[in-house]
């Protein structure tokens, strides 16, 4: 284990089995393919590890001190600016995580919209890497059309490394406060399920009940699984669980969230990424999690029996930006608008088992995905929404205590 991954002496720290995962199923992910592919096809270059957790925050700091842009380049326009679509050959290229959630990103969005606008194709590559946006940008190079970017980041490198969107057709109305950001906007919303192996506890009576009894280690004894990502929730789920109400929540008091952790901290599998926590899962090496929503329907079709506890569950949201510079701005505005109508939305919620972000969509899910939609009827709690914009202003600060503790 190398210094910059040290934690607490009895705590576990899972190295990546692969890159660091996204909000859905699916495997690491994968180098850019630099030959044109249509809708249809994925890249298939061998996968390669993003960045580790404090290497992350090192990235964005070099984001966040970025304080200029080359001119953009000249590009080719694919509307006219009032919502018209060109027929005018356009290759779009798309950036996100890969595996089997970008794979539905392909199914849901971009194969009906090829169908609709046979002059426009579409290049898939993975992974997002920051870095590489901030590479491409600050070289003039930029090569890039759409990326899956965290809110937060778009927010603090909002018109220097992340293009102002205007969205054609899009109604706001039908989206929720904080989704719609001048330089991003929400693909999908996910959640993180708090869930127990029922088999250890199989009486609903005396099983875990609140985020509070995962900190408990008195009352429920054994190993508890996290990914310690602090944009997706880690501080938020121990304040919560040590009483902070809801609408309290931000300007998030991190020495108090630490606290609470420092109290299961040597009981703790602390996982680098989704999929090595659905691992450790799967192998009983945890015996309760907190875990993305649709990792948490793996932890179903895997056989495990676990158990949702609703009390109170935090939701977060994934984004799609445009790199500052990047050719064919209208063309990936346009396609952007489609992909975020009511249809499109269900879709791809529903063959990736998240959410989707317009509130109009209507998805359908496994009978196992119904079981930890934290969005659907199962859910008797309450959902309490991360807040994008405080991130996008803390990140960097709050990101590097939790690092240091981590690493003490």
């Amino acid at each position: 284990m190398s210094s910059s991954q040290r934690l607490h002496p009895t705590a576990t720290w899972l190295e990546p089995l692969h890159s660091p995962s996204p909000p859905y199923p699916g495997p690491g992910p994968k180098r850019r393919s630099s030959s044109r592919q249509k809708a249809t096809t994925m890249s298939l270059n061998s996968s390669k590890r993003w960045l580790a957790l404090t290497a992350a925050a090192a990235v964005v700091g070099l984001l966040a001190s970025c304080s200029g842009t080359p001119a953009a380049k000249p590009t080719a326009s694919s509307s006219s600016g009032s919502g018209a679509v060109s027929t005018d050959p356009v290759t779009l290229t798309y950036v996100s995580y890969g595996g089997t959630g970008q794979q539905a990103q392909i199914d849901a969005w971009q194969k009906p919209y090829t169908a609709l606008h046979p002059n426009v194709t579409f290049v898939n590559s993975s992974p997002p890497d920051p870095a590489q946006v901030k590479a491409q940008v600050t070289t003039g190079s930029v090569q890039w059309n759409i990326v899956t970017t965290a809110p937060y980041l778009a927010t603090q490198n909002c018109g220097t490394l992340y293009e102002k969107l205007t969205i054609p057709n899009l109604d706001k109305s039908q989206f929720s406060p904080g989704t719609i950001g001048e330089c991003y906007v929400t693909d999908f919303k996910y959640s993180l399920v708090f869930s127990y192996n029922a088999d250890k506890w199989p009486d609903p009576a005396t099983a875990p009940k609140t985020l509070a009894d995962f900190f408990n280690t008195k009352k429920f004894p054994g190993k508890r699984g996290v990914v310690p990502t602090v944009q997706d929730g880690f501080l938020e789920i121990a304040l919560l669980a040590d009483g902070v109400k809801a609408n309290k929540l931000y300007p998030l008091d991190v020495t108090r969230a630490l606290s609470e952790w420092d109290k299961v901290k040597s009981d703790t599998v602390f996982a680098a990424n989704p999929g090595a926590l659905l691992q450790a899962i799967t192998s009983k090496q945890v015996d309760m999690q907190i875990l993305v929503q649709a990792r948490s329907q793996a932890v179903l079709d895997a056989g495990v029996n676990a158990k949702a506890v609703w009390s109170q569950t935090l939701t977060s949201i994934d984004g799609l930006a445009i790199p500052k510079g990047a050719p064919n701005k209208e063309a990936a505005e346009q396609f952007i608008s489609f992909l975020l109508q009511p249809e499109q939305s269900a879709k791809m919620a529903s063959l990736a088992g998240v959410a989707p972000s317009n509130n109009k969509a209507v998805p359908t899910y496994t009978e196992r995905g119904n079981l930890v939609n934290a969005f659907g009827k199962a859910n008797t709690g309450t959902n309490v929404q991360a807040n994008a914009a405080y991130w996008g202003e803390h990140y960097n600060q709050v990101q590097a205590q939790v690092t240091a503790w981590l690493n003490g």
